[in-house]
């Protein structure tokens, strides 16, 4: 039998109501799941027209490899929970959680009570923006809840004006869990991709976009609703391209915060810092201060935090633009005062985005939620996409910072793409917060069928544990296996940043030591070198890192080629005389403007052996050029890789000891070295530079642009 679909007022109003028990269960596969709840309302509608009988509807089950709670249809709107990850669209009031999501029934924006029995939303009716095509930023102060709604624009387009952005303020009735409207007022007259807010210790609200490539502000009156004049930040670092956004943040004690990404393909590329002491002239603001810096370090998005119970720890997960697949993605980046940290939360490898950083205050803890690849199991499994994927969480201790590769799975639908997980900007489980027992609430979307997607831990702290698991330690180069040198010296890292090593010869107590550690005035006869790594939180490999060689009294040693990978390198430019670009993934070599690379070898463990061959293996990455560079070493050895700069540069040799050209795009190269100017640096340092005549300038992969691309150099040693 074939039913209309009757899809009028009521039969939307009755799809509302039905909700919270309904959509609980789980909708049909394929085509029909965007609109499945809709239809079966449809088609039980029709049938009691038709039939004038009761129908009693059968429990769904849940789909295998479904994974948090489907909510309710947005249908009407877009992208309703953002999508650069500034913007935040819940809150916890009274014991409660509360959402600004969409009411298909009106096509308004309403607050929605979440009911945590029935994991479930309920609509309180109260409209907080009636424009379909808006995001918003929503904040509660204890007293007043905030709404701030723009119109927005795609990602990569320029602002538009004639669109006005408001904010709205609503007051809290605890007896009747209502909230009621108190005023509206106007921030600007843009439509912009985010736009961020806060409030000041004075009372005051704050406001951040992106104009006109330009980050703008603006800021109300004491009375936290008159708005005075946009105005842009007067930095020259806020200058910034079409594609970057900022956040705003309240931190303390007395400030406000901003961040912004630069991304105009520089060296000056990077997340930027700047704060505002309150009560100081709107416009007086701190030099900005690099979190992260170097291209393809910094992306529009962001999500900040502050810790309530320290002075000045700000934290902000972020994105970066890198594309090497061991390089970071997504990072936490973490002010400790005066001072930026950063930390790897997943590599381009993993393929992470849009990502929200919450502070479990209880528990300790950091918990990071991002959309991931989905898992196995599921339509489109490991698919690297920008389009979703599924959203998962990986957590660390608040006092050991320390992401792994572990994830936790929060939010998958089966067959479509998860996106744009967003919560509050408060922090969960706390009491000077007015957020005890709050457990944790996201909120993401599933655009194919305009649905929201939750996920509830009562508990909070969930999603990670301390760290109890040990580093892994390895010896990265040593000496031969055999040896006629008396000296040897040994290269080691850890698997978990910011550890702290031991160091063991022949058995000797362990003693504190840094990579590398080298040893002199060694015995003929056999040796065994150990070392233990410990990370910050204390855990100390069990399992030693060991390597046993032995030292001869004479007569040759064994044929021996090694590839080392560069310690250090970096580029120089004339045209940025006192920048470092240390942490850049590019090594620049040109004539005009002039720029030289430089690179740096660990050849300590070869005292005393011969030096048959040796070759540079290169990787050219963003162009190649037509023009010829020249090879050089360099006799000093005292340059660092985040110091170096055009002008404390060493000098290079005037000789070139090889050289390489013309060069074509991501492609790899082997330039043989001069043997004879090389065999005096074996058991040191060796440090090398490229420099060239050629105005058609040579980009090379840089150590950071990862291990397979990074610059090596391979020695044959007799």
């Amino acid at each position: 039998m074939s039913i209309p679909i009757q899809a009028d007022v009521q039969l939307r109003e009755a799809t509302l109501l039905s909700n919270a028990t309904f959509h609980r269960g789980r909708r049909g596969r394929g085509r029909l799941r965007g609109s499945r709840s809709l239809w079966l309302h449809a088609l039980l509608t029709a049938l009691l027209l038709a039939l004038t009988a009761l129908v009693v509807p059968v429990t769904a089950s849940a789909a295998v490899g479904d994974v948090g709670v489907e909510d309710f249809s947005h249908s009407g709107t877009g992208t309703p929970t953002g999508t650069k990850r500034q913007e935040n669209a819940l809150w916890f009031n009274d014991g409660i959680w509360w959402g600004n999501l969409w009411d298909t029934a009106s096509s308004n924006f309403h607050i929605f009570r979440f009911n945590a029995a029935t994991s479930s939303w309920v609509n309180t009716g109260v409209a907080t923006e009636t424009r379909a095509n808006t995001h918003h930023d929503v904040l509660w102060d204890g007293t007043t809840l905030f709404v701030a709604s723009h119109r927005f624009v795609n990602d990569g387009l320029p602002a538009q004006p004639n669109f006005p952005t408001t904010m709205r303020r609503y007051s809290y009735d605890s007896g009747t869990k209502k909230y009621t409207l108190k005023d509206t007022t106007n921030i600007n007259n843009q439509a912009t991709e985010t736009l961020s807010i806060d409030k000041d210790s004075t009372g005051r609200m704050w406001a951040t976009w992106q104009q006109g490539n330009r980050i703008y502000m603006n800021v109300t009156a004491t009375d936290g609703k008159t708005w005075g004049t946009p105005f842009a930040h007067p930095a020259a670092l806020a200058n910034v391209s079409v594609d970057d956004n900022s956040a705003v943040i309240a931190f303390g004690p007395g400030k406000i915060g901003v961040m912004w990404s630069r991304q105009v393909g520089d060296a000056t590329d990077g997340m930027y810092w700047s704060y505002h002491v309150d009560g100081a002239s709107n416009t007086t603001w701190t030099t900005p201060l690099a979190a992260v810096k170097g291209l393809r370090s910094g992306d529009d998005h962001m999500n900040l935090k502050w810790l309530d119970s320290t002075s000045g720890q700000v934290y902000a997960a972020v994105k970066t633009s890198n594309t090497s697949a061991s390089l970071p993605l997504i990072q936490l980046l973490v002010l400790n005062g005066t001072a930026w940290s950063a930390h790897t939360i997943a590599t381009v490898s993993e393929c992470p985005n849009r990502v929200i950083v919450m502070i479990d205050e209880s528990a300790q803890k950091l918990r990071t939620f991002a959309t991931y690849p989905k898992p196995s199991g599921t339509t489109n499994a490991g698919v690297c996409t920008s389009s979703g994927g599924a959203v998962y969480e990986k957590s660390t201790s608040l006092t050991s910072i320390n992401f792994t590769t572990t994830k936790t799975a929060r939010i998958v639908d089966a067959d479509q793409y998860v996106h744009n997980v967003t919560s509050t900007r408060q922090n969960l489980n706390s009491s000077a917060s007015g957020t005890a027992n709050s457990g944790l609430l996201i909120l993401a979307d599933v655009n194919a069928t305009s649905r929201y997607w939750h996920y509830y831990d009562s508990t909070g702290g969930g999603g990670g544990t301390a760290d109890t698991t040990a580093p892994e330690t390895t010896i990265t180069s040593g000496p031969p296996a055999t040896s006629t040198s008396t000296s040897a010296s040994f290269a080691f890292t850890s698997s978990e940043a910011n550890s702290t090593f031991q160091c063991s010869l022949d058995g000797a107590a362990r003693a504190a030591c840094t990579s590398p550690r080298t040893y002199t005035a060694l015995s003929t006869g056999s040796h065994t070198f150990s070392v233990w790594a410990t990370d910050a939180a204390g855990n100390t490999d069990a399992t030693a890192a060991t390597q046993t060689w032995s030292v001869g009294t004479g007569g040759g040693t064994t044929p021996q080629t090694v590839t080392l990978t560069a310690t250090a390198d970096s580029y120089v430019s004339n045209g940025a005389l006192t920048t470092n670009f240390g942490t850049s993934t590019a090594l620049n070599v040109d004539s005009s403007p002039v720029q030289a690379t430089y690179l740096k070898f660990d050849l300590s463990p070869y005292a005393g052996r011969t030096l048959a061959s040796a070759t540079l293996q290169l990787r050219s990455a963003a162009n190649g050029s037509t023009g010829k560079q020249n090879v050089k070493v360099v006799a000093t050895d005292t340059w660092s890789e985040t110091g170096i700069t055009y002008n404390n540069r060493p000098a290079m040799g005037a000789t070139a000891i090889g050289s390489l050209g013309p060069t074509a795009t991501n492609t790899s190269y082997s330039i043989p070295l001069t043997v004879t100017a090389l065999n005096g640096e074996l058991g040191g340092q060796l440090s090398l530079g490229m420099d060239s005549s050629s105005s058609d300038g040579l980009v090379l992969s840089s150590r950071e642009a990862g291990s397979t691309l990074a610059p090596k150099l391979v020695l044959s040693l007799n």
